[in-house]
């Protein structure tokens, strides 16, 4: 993908020996796919973080751990075209939002041209590029704030990219409100629960007008939920009228539950469902309406179909008002919760982990169309089962541009044909960006 620039500056092709040790004055050439200004040196491409192609900055230039060159920005010495000013308070110093200093048309294009790139690399172009949807801020329904205690006061914001440091953050464009009105009750509620000069992780997650919170990282004076942590937490809950808090003491433990008062339902076409624990939901309301609405555009009227990495049935749902649904996850907690759901003929649930187990070419074949929304490495193994079968029709929803054009790859390779991508941003000021694919293949085409 390429943003060129159009304005012209000394270059700065010197030694990266001595470019990586010093502060230099770059012409940014690109906008990276992850929201990076890039300056092409001589001999090795400078990343500089909220630079746009257009601009001339100062940057202080170091080598990451990762190896790649970076600069961070001091001056926009001559502004891109492209840049407006930033509308949140917070941006300086809040990691939360990356394209917050680009104007709208150029971030728009900018998020289809990461698909469009992506699939380029793979020699891909689908028949049709579907109409993009792009969603505004403010409506967010999860987020994770880093807090801090110290001296009994709390600190609950984010870190700056690719920074240890911790700011306060009381205004968020792109947060519901409800969220943020939570948060705010939060400062004072968590001192008796958080350890002095310890940090935590507080996810916040709210679904029709209820609300979860999950805390990870030691708490109270044991590092665990003693006796008097519980109290504070249960205290918590009804003076900030949670529904459910649990803990976790790192991001790979399962979440305990510490006081429920009552559960968290989630309503997904005609389901009903119960929500376990730190359940997957789509960012926003609007984006999950978007992308189900684009998926079922897809849909025929009536089949046999199977939701492939189904989670709490975001999908599965909706495909119940034209036919039979199979949905296959491997989350114990989500596939028990779709189990148990109300409304639920006829669906069924079968928990298998797609990416050892997939569903095999004889298994897909009894369906008339296979959704499959796997996580952002993609799905693999699975669309290499999936190439070989004569299943008619394949959507794919994939919030990785990347991992989608490979998996787009094998399946035109097995003689299925790219019909459709649609565009959908609702990670607004990010470089996250979704999509929604129609794969067919002719009958007689199978393998």
């Amino acid at each position: 993908m390429k943003f060129a620039a159009t304005l012209a500056s000394s270059r700065a092709d010197i030694p990266l020996t001595i470019l990586s040790k010093m502060t230099g004055t770059l012409r940014i050439d690109e906008l990276g796919p992850k929201g990076d200004g890039i300056h092409k040196a001589q001999r090795e491409r400078i990343y500089v973080d909220r630079a746009l192609p257009g601009d001339n900055v100062r940057a202080d230039l170091h080598r990451g751990e990762d190896g790649i060159l970076r600069g961070d920005l001091i001056e926009v010495v001559q502004a891109s075209p492209h840049r407006v000013k930033a509308p949140c308070v917070n941006y300086e110093v809040c990691g939360g939002c990356t394209l917050q200093h680009a104007e709208d048309g150029f971030y728009r294009n900018w998020k289809v041209e990461i698909v469009r790139d992506a699939l380029r690399k793979r020699s891909l172009s689908p028949r049709v590029w579907r109409e993009p949807v792009f969603l505004p801020g403010g409506n967010r329904r999860r987020a994770t704030f880093a807090a801090f205690k110290k001296n009994n006061h709390v600190t609950l914001g984010h870190f700056r990219r690719r920074s240890d440091r911790l700011t306060d953050i009381s205004v968020c464009l792109i947060a519901d409100p409800a969220i943020m009105a939570l948060r705010a009750k939060l400062v004072t509620l968590l001192a008796p629960v958080l350890q002095d000069g310890v940090s935590a992780g507080i996810f916040i997650q709210t679904v029709g007008g209820q609300f979860e919170i999950v805390i990870t990282g030691p708490i109270g004076k044991t590092g665990k939920p003693d006796p008097q942590v519980r109290d504070a937490i249960t205290q918590l809950a009804e003076a900030a009228e949670v529904d459910r808090i649990g803990w976790r003491a790192s991001d790979r433990d399962h979440v305990e539950v510490i006081v429920q008062r009552h559960p968290l339902r989630a309503k997904f076409g005609v389901l009903d469902v119960a929500l376990p624990p730190l359940s997957f939901l789509q960012p926003t309301k609007a984006g999950e309406d978007a992308l189900v609405a684009a998926v079922m555009e897809l849909m025929p009227r009536s089949g046999k179909f199977a939701d492939l990495f189904s989670g709490c049935g975001t999908f599965s749902g909706p495909m119940l008002e034209r036919g039979a649904v199979d949905a296959y996850e491997n989350v114990g907690p989500a596939i028990r919760a779709l189990e148990k759901s109300k409304g639920a003929k006829p669906l069924r649930a079968f928990s298998r982990d797609l990416f050892k187990d997939p569903l095999r070419r004889n298994e897909a074949n009894r369906y008339d169309v296979i959704v499959f929304d796997p996580p952002r490495a993609g799905a693999q193994e699975q669309v290499k089962a999936l190439a070989s079968s004569k299943t008619p029709r394949l959507i794919a929803v994939s919030c990785n541009p990347a991992t989608f054009a490979r998996d787009a790859r094998i399946l035109v390779d097995g003689r299925y044909r790219l019909d459709s991508v649609k565009v959908i941003d609702q990670f607004t000021w990010s470089h996250h960006v979704e999509l929604v694919a129609l794969f067919t293949k002719p009958p007689g085409k199978a393998r």
